[in-house]
């Protein structure tokens, strides 16, 4: 017997990309900036989520500087500030008269692409943006990008998916109260719109448990500690 939770309908939709469709996108990318002609002299992967896509598109255009930066919007007291702000930054490197290829994964309303843009520019001779995703609600538009979602999406990229299901499998249990690996799955499912494996719930159960946050009841049954 299954159990409705309308509550959760609060949950985004998404669009959940594997790394074999990463690759491709990035291969595409790399073929469109040989295209133009652009060369860049080094890549800088705006940490943490366009580390992996950089480090790919280094391989892809063969290059081998590759430096990065993290933004994010964390403040020093851990709460939540509206627009991103530079955490850790460039190391001490001179890109003066540099060609640079700035690579992120996802730009959702264009906060943090305006920011590496304002961080980044007066430091380079010249300056192109990569973007895997670009959201509609954007306000920047980046030099290059893969996928453009008309529809407002959450984006399950493969480096950052457990960390995703961590937050939503938490929040499964906040609204349910409690709730098996199966209904979690299920639940995730059909709210988002994208298929959830039973090992990756799995596993973040585990990691919630582990973190003593999470204990398992009757029948396999879930709850926060």
């Amino acid at each position: 017997m299954t159990m409705d939770y309308p509550q959760l309908s609060r949950f985004p939709r998404a669009v959940r990309l594997s790394w074999e469709e990463v690759e491709e996108f990035l291969w595409n990318i790399a073929l469109e900036i040989k295209k133009d002609g652009y060369d860049p002299d080094t890549i800088v992967a705006v940490a943490r989520g366009g580390l992996v896509p950089g480090r790919i598109l280094a391989d892809l255009l063969q290059k081998k500087n590759v430096c990065s930066f993290q933004m994010g919007h964390w403040e020093d007291d851990a709460t939540l500030s509206d627009t991103p702000r530079i955490v850790f930054p460039l190391p001490e490197v001179d890109l003066t008269g540099c060609r640079v290829l700035v690579v992120d994964d996802v730009s959702d309303e264009g906060c943090t692409l305006e920011g590496v843009l304002a961080y980044i520019t007066g430091r380079v001779f010249e300056l192109r943006t990569v973007v895997v995703v670009s959201k509609a609600d954007s306000r920047l538009r980046p030099d290059y990008t893969a996928l453009s979602l008309d529809d407002w999406r959450w984006v399950l990229f493969p480096w950052s998916r457990h960390e995703d299901l961590l937050s939503f499998a938490e929040k499964v249990l906040q609204e349910t109260g409690g709730a098996s690996a199966q209904d979690i799955v299920r639940i995730l499912g059909e709210a988002m719109g994208v298929d959830i494996a039973m090992h990756e719930v799995e596993k973040v159960l585990e990691h919630m448990a582990h973190s003593g946050e999470v204990k398992e009841g009757e029948h396999g049954v879930w709850t926060l500690i």
